[in-house]
């Protein structure tokens, strides 16, 4: 992916090995470091994988600012391929809440980047009819 999205991941690392030492329960200090390893094993290649490692080690990271662990962060990774984070917490909600539906999968019906990565579309569709369309676009030049 972009050099921006691995240099906030690399810099949100860079955080974590500063506070995490700091937590006060053991427990929560394994966690994270498990949590990490589990975060910096995966391909920030493609846009999807990068942004979905992005918000949970940003999810990850204000919790270890907190000094605690909460969430999904108090059970080990899972293994294989984390679910897309708005998922994981929908679902997580929806044990806590048992009148809401567990989330399905949030599958985009079209996901593309420009080859110079100055734009970006994703379109996903909304539950009952109808389209959700994300378009961003940045001028050449912009660090």
């Amino acid at each position: 992916m972009s050099s921006q999205d691995n240099e906030e991941f690399k810099n949100a690392i860079k955080d974590l090995a500063f506070y995490a030492p700091l937590m006060e329960n053991a427990f929560d200090r394994v966690r994270c470091s498990e949590w990490t390893r589990k975060l910096a094993s995966m391909s920030g290649d493609d846009f999807e994988s990068a942004k979905t490692r992005n918000e949970y080690m940003q999810y990850l990271r204000i919790m270890v600012r907190s000094g605690q662990l909460f969430f999904i962060f108090k059970n080990p990774p899972p293994d294989g391929q984390l679910a897309p984070f708005p998922e994981c917490v929908g679902n997580e909600m929806a044990k806590k809440i048992p009148f809401l539906p567990a989330m399905g999968p949030v599958q985009p019906l079209i996901v593309h980047q420009s080859p110079d990565g100055c734009a970006y579309i994703s379109t996903k569709q909304v539950p009952g009819g109808g389209m959700f369309c994300y378009m961003a676009v940045t001028p050449d030049g912009i660090e």
